[in-house]
């Protein structure tokens, strides 16, 4: 299992794609050349300029890390899967988003204050389901702490593009409660680099 603890998404993106190469575990097929569990932890999650290494245009970035909290220029959302997350997360009747910030406002302590993005009755054989499972947040000093698991993340072209849109949302919810926004944490079971990819993920690092 790969353990990242730094202060923004940036370093957490490089760090770790360079751990995943260099200790992480040998697949069994010719699909995933490396794959790992790995957990995320930033102290001070921000909304940085995206690291200009990562293979994956800023102003697509930028649109995703705006439309996961407004529904906004959808038609141009380059990614099928941050759309899915926007409408359940967003979507009324019983809008997850709202349930969770209605349920922080009131102060105690629980633990219900969380959204599913996984339904059994669309995803099952789905070709875009959702790799996000849940969101899960709670009030811990004052400030919002946000966890967010994932079944899988590809840690060289999307890890980055996750991290930042659900910081997005972590940065959204804690403005609707007016706290400051605290630790965030990013789990995820597979956490991997693609056969087809390797060379190309060996050649990013090197740039590090």
């Amino acid at each position: 299992m790969i353990v990242i603890s730094t202060l923004n998404a940036n370093e957490a993106w490089r760090m770790s794609l360079a751990a995943l190469l260099g200790e992480g575990s040998e697949t069994d097929n010719d699909f995933y050349f490396r794959d790992e569990p790995t957990l995320i932890k930033l102290e001070q999650p921000s909304l940085e300029t995206p690291d200009p290494l990562f293979p994956m245009a800023a102003e697509d970035l930028l649109l995703i890390n705006n439309f996961i909290t407004t529904g906004n220029k959808e038609e141009q959302v380059p990614h099928e899967w941050t759309k899915l997350y926007y409408h359940r997360l967003f979507d009324e009747p019983n809008s997850q988003v709202s349930y969770i910030v209605e349920k922080l406002k009131t102060g105690r302590i629980l633990g219900e204050t969380v959204a599913s993005l996984w339904d059994k009755t669309v995803d099952q054989e789905q070709e875009i389901s959702p790799c996000t499972l849940t969101v899960w947040c709670r009030i811990r000093k004052d400030a919002l702490e946000t966890h967010i698991h994932a079944h899988s993340s590809d840690a060289y072209k999307k890890l980055l593009m996750n991290l930042q849109e659900f910081i997005a949302l972590h940065y959204y919810i804690a403005r609707q409660i007016e706290v400051a926004p605290g630790p965030y944490f990013h789990f995820i079971d597979s956490c991997h680099i693609h056969e087809e990819d390797r060379r190309e993920a060996q050649k990013l690092i090197e740039l590090f």
